[in-house]
């Protein structure tokens, strides 16, 4: 039993130290490939965290990194990735453009809600004695047409 338990303390030490020579590595070549900096991974000071961001300092560089992912990295106090994105800028952008879809997709769901609803209303019109079909068509026609942006003449309901 005591074997059992040395044993796996070593295996999880062995991976702790891997993890952290890849989050050394990952942020000794981020910071080449954005800022052009050769940083020495045998003079880091490495503060690793389990749950949180791990930190590699560097007299000119501080990252934060954890799974070998570089999620901020700063080098002569610039930003070069900043929350994961390549600079604030890069962030800013994609935070804008995930609302816009954000709000694209919503309104689209809204709209596949009210061509689905025209498909139940004319379905439940088929099943009524003498069902008008050139109307119901057009009826579920028109909500896909619009749904889609596409203008079409006057209006029909089921």
């Amino acid at each position: 039993m005591q074997v059992w338990i040395l044993l796996m303390a070593l295996l999880v030490s062995a991976n702790v130290f891997a993890g952290e020579a890849e989050n050394i590595t990952a942020c000794v070549s981020k910071a080449k490939e954005f800022a052009g900096v050769s940083l020495d991974p045998f003079s880091v000071k490495y503060e690793g965290n389990y749950v949180a961001f791990s930190t590699a300092r560097w007299p000119e560089a501080i990252c934060e990194v954890k799974v070998a992912q570089v999620y901020n990295l700063q080098v002569n106090g610039q930003h070069y990735v900043y929350k994961g994105y390549s600079g604030k800028e890069s962030y800013d952008l994609a935070m804008q453009l995930q609302a816009k879809t954000n709000e694209a997709i919503k309104q689209m769901r809204s709209r596949i809600a009210l061509i689905e609803q025209r498909a139940d209303q004319a379905s439940n019109s088929l099943r009524k004695p003498n069902p008008d079909y050139k109307n119901l068509s057009k009826y579920v026609d028109e909500g896909i047409q619009r749904s889609l942006g596409i203008q079409n003449q006057a209006s029909v309901s089921p």
